[in-house]
């Protein structure tokens, strides 16, 4: 079990959750002891979730998240947590739509379990869409931008 120490990681815990991620073959699996939180994902995108995702963050009704599920230019969040648009309040985002990424090129930043995650862009080209908001909530897989 985790020690007082809240930088230390669990392995143990992570271990057996993955375990049950194979054992169970689920997507996502989490945990929670006190102010211990693990959460352990798959790179596989459960229907149920893309579907929340939809009908929470598309703006135009005709033209859901769902459509770009399979896309190749879509950039989607490798964990569960909160995305930032820039590095700090009052800063310049990242990437605006319009803009020009490069492969390697941080796009967002998600904090998870009080970590700062920056996200860098898999894919060059410009960017078409941006699906999410500053400081909003974001799925494992979820679509973050749409790069062409």
């Amino acid at each position: 079990m985790a020690t007082k120490d809240t930088n230390i990681i669990d392995k143990k815990a992570i271990k057996e959750l993955v375990d049950i991620l194979d054992e169970m073959k689920l997507t996502e699996v989490s945990y929670q002891k006190g102010d211990m939180a693990i959460s352990v994902s798959k790179g596989a995108i459960a229907t149920k979730i893309q579907q929340e995702i939809s009908q929470s963050n598309e703006p135009d009704s005709n033209n859901s998240d769902t459509d770009y599920k399979n896309d190749p230019r879509v950039i989607t969040s490798p964990m569960v947590g909160t995305v930032y648009l820039q590095a700090e309040p009052g800063a310049n985002k990242f990437v605006n739509e319009g803009d020009q990424v490069r492969k390697k090129q941080t796009v967002v930043i998600i904090e998870a379990m009080k970590t700062m995650n920056p996200i860098e862009s898999t894919l060059q080209g410009k960017v078409l869409k941006i699906f999410v908001e500053n400081e909003e909530a974001v799925e494992f897989g979820q679509p973050i931008m749409l790069v062409e």
